[in-house]
């Protein structure tokens, strides 16, 4: 589930000069993303790089709507009061105030991935990420839309189920992978431990059937020119 609030923060170029160098590659990079995750890729890597950072070091709980960042204070009294309190959790914020100042749910996690990773990000719920076009998707929030073939997904996608979206951090030969993404759901292990990994996770019915996958612009721009590279070698002038 997520929150209402929107952010955003700094945009990289303008959206049409991005969208023209890709499109016409895309259907090519699907067919190729089953061999990219033995490739280098510096900005995905870094993607990734943040998301394990939060996940080994960060004490966070999950509140929906939560969106902030605190400091280590700020997060203990969030977690402290939630394991004296017990709230529901679509109750969190109302029983426990000091969670404004640090709380995430599923889709602010993936936003602040992004942002920590240097990635152009504006902040949107998981409904917007399932009911958006693709044109619009790309234009308004540099995400582009992959379709909902588990084979298609690399790791930095983030994958959409209904009221939930988690990031793709390993994927297996069997269509399973490695999944790290904020959660409230049967594997929260308690206050301050929101943000997990699930290893293995059937990635096509994880919470439910998997809606849609989106990869940030950026990652689709480092791709396309590795892409290049590999199938047409080196430019010479």
């Amino acid at each position: 589930m997520d929150g209402p609030t929107l952010y955003s923060s700094r945009r990289w170029g303008n959206t049409k000069a991005m969208q023209s160098g890709n499109l016409f590659l895309i259907l090519s990079l699907l067919a190729w993303s089953t061999l990219v995750q033995a490739v280098t890729l510096p900005r995905r890597d870094q993607v990734l790089d943040v998301a394990r950072h939060m996940l080994e070091n960060w004490n966070i709980s999950y509140v929906m709507g939560g969106s902030r960042i605190g400091d280590v204070s700020q997060c203990e009294q969030c977690n402290s009061c939630l394991h004296v309190k017990q709230p529901d959790k679509s109750q969190r914020l109302n029983a426990c105030p000091s969670c404004n100042q640090c709380s995430l749910d599923c889709s602010h996690f993936t936003f602040e991935v992004f942002k920590q990773a240097g990635l152009s990000a504006r902040y949107l719920t998981t409904s917007m990420m399932n009911e958006l076009d693709g044109p619009e998707l790309m234009k308004q929030y540099q995400l582009v839309d992959i379709g909902r073939r588990v084979e298609r997904a690399i790791p930095g996608d983030l994958l959409v189920y209904e009221g939930h979206v988690v990031m793709l951090e390993r994927k297996n030969r069997d269509q399973t992978g490695d999944v790290i993404h904020v959660t409230s759901g049967r594997d929260l292990k308690g206050p301050g431990l929101a943000i997990q990994r699930e290893r293995r996770a059937n990635l096509a019915q994880f919470r439910g059937p998997l809606l849609r996958i989106l990869r940030h612009l950026d990652l689709v721009q480092e791709l396309r020119q590795v892409y290049l590279d590999k199938t047409q070698g080196p430019v010479i002038k």
